[in-house]
């Protein structure tokens, strides 16, 4: 009879604490602290109910193991099946997600509650084991919460501490579909085996095995398609930065030509001024038209383009911005990719340098330079606070939708031609540097 009530509940439980684990990723809601007591009391509350009433129509108590009748089976299948929804409907008072999220981690849960049960039933075959159990049934509970916390907490590690299973919206009903199709076959074929009293000892580890390794499945095939979608996320990203780029560098192209021939108009209406006009509305005429210096002329219009236009922010905000480029040799690169190249790597600096009070430090230089059968392309500049690296990528909270895709962009840019980015930073200074190989005709320019 005990059985019939523990059995169930201590299901619910550890269902409920896997879910909890998974559920660090998730958005709770307000106050939470509450929450989580009032779920695992009304489940428990509805358990107890639901067998009290299925005693008082059958006039038996059901236990987790063997039965002779199908009608036992199946509606244990269905009572499993409505402690899992239950468990759902749990993470979904606790959690502010979609129903979809609540679903795709609540799977996970499920899976790794179904695991440890399943290591457990393995663990009671053990000579040792088995004799105290006949003599101690409730050994077997204290072996199931303890292989309960050993999984879980190499779950947590595994998945939720790397944030290796963290729910994206692209292909989340994918995800879900697999998982929960999964898990009822494995309630199902569970039910069928474990209530066949006829089945031996190794049809009945190779059941359990079976089970492991299924469940197992659904977290690594949860995980593997997340990093996926991840994968697929940034490329969407990066795409939609690259069509910003380009509309960005058709605007500024436009500008530029626009401020050139009004500045060089202005020129020689100074020129015709000159004979008549007194010295200081000439200053300021000439002090108007400096805009026109800032032009850059490296032998590459894309690139006079990006720098003319840094060029003139810098000089607004007070930051030198030095530049030696031999821009005819970079007529192998497109020309989106040297507005993005250069565009992120130049925007990333001046971002740095913006920061520091010292002019002195608020100084940028980039070399573009051949040197025998390769193009060395070289930014440094003056850095503050500490630059922390993940993955060989400098970490940056600025804007955590396109985090970090920028310098993600530039080394697809540098691997897309061949070459090869590296990225430093020490005693105060940030380098990076790319490397391409030249073929024979641009080593000619």
């Amino acid at each position: 009879m005990i059985d019939s009530f523990v059995g169930p509940m201590l299901m619910a439980i550890e269902i409920l604490a896997a879910d909890f684990i998974f559920g660090m990723l998730l958005n709770r809601r307000k106050p939470f602290w509450f929450r989580p007591l009032v779920c695992l009391i009304v489940i428990l509350e509805v358990i107890m109910v639901i067998t009290l009433l299925y005693f008082k129509v059958t006039g038996k108590f059901l236990s987790y193991g063997s039965t002779d009748s199908y009608t036992d089976s199946v509606y244990k299948f269905v009572f499993y099946l409505f402690i899992f929804i239950m468990t759902l409907f749990g993470m979904l008072f606790c959690y502010d997600n979609s129903a979809w999220t609540i679903l795709f981690y609540g799977s996970g849960g499920y899976a790794a509650q179904h695991i440890s049960k399943n290591i457990a039933s393995l663990g009671t075959l053990v000579p040792v084991l088995s004799e105290k159990i006949l003599q101690m049934p409730w050994i077997s509970y204290l072996l199931e919460i303890g292989v309960c916390s050993a999984v879980y907490v190499v779950l947590f590690f595994l998945f939720v501490w790397r944030k290796r299973l963290a729910e994206r919206t692209k292909g989340i009903k994918k995800k879900v579909f697999i998982s929960l199709f999964v898990i009822i076959v494995c309630i199902g074929l569970s039910r069928i085996s474990t209530d066949d009293a006829s089945r031996g000892t190794m049809a009945f580890v190779a059941e359990t095995l079976y089970a492991v390794i299924s469940c197992m499945l659904i977290l690594f095939i949860l995980s593997n398609l997340t990093e996926n979608d991840e994968m697929h996320r940034e490329v969407d990203m990066m795409g939609e930065i690259l069509h910003r780029e380009k509309e960005q560098y058709d605007l500024v192209k436009e500008n530029i030509e626009l401020i050139n021939i009004k500045c060089h108009d202005i020129k020689h209406q100074i020129r015709e001024l000159w004979p008549t006009a007194s010295d200081a509305p000439i200053r300021q005429l000439e002090d108007s038209v400096k805009i026109y210096d800032s032009v850059q002329h490296t032998g590459n219009d894309v690139l006079d383009v990006i720098l003319t236009e840094k060029s003139l922010y810098c000089e607004k905000n007070h930051i030198r911005l030095e530049c030696v480029v031999k821009g005819e040799k970079l007529s192998f690169m497109s020309n989106m990719d040297l507005y993005s190249l250069f565009g992120n790597a130049i925007s990333n600096a001046i971002e740095s340098v913006r920061k520091i009070k010292s002019e002195e430090k608020r100084f940028i230089s980039l070399n573009v330079y051949p040197s025998g059968k390769f193009l060395s392309m070289h930014i440094e500049n003056y850095y503050e606070g500490e630059i922390l690296f993940e993955n060989g990528f400098p970490v940056t909270s600025k804007d955590k939708l396109y985090h970090g895709l920028g310098v993600k962009s530039m080394d697809y840019i540098a691997k897309k031609y061949n070459g090869y980015m590296s990225i430093s930073a020490k005693n105060g200074k940030f380098r990076l540097d790319f490397l391409f190989p030249l073929t024979p005709e641009t080593q000619k320019k």
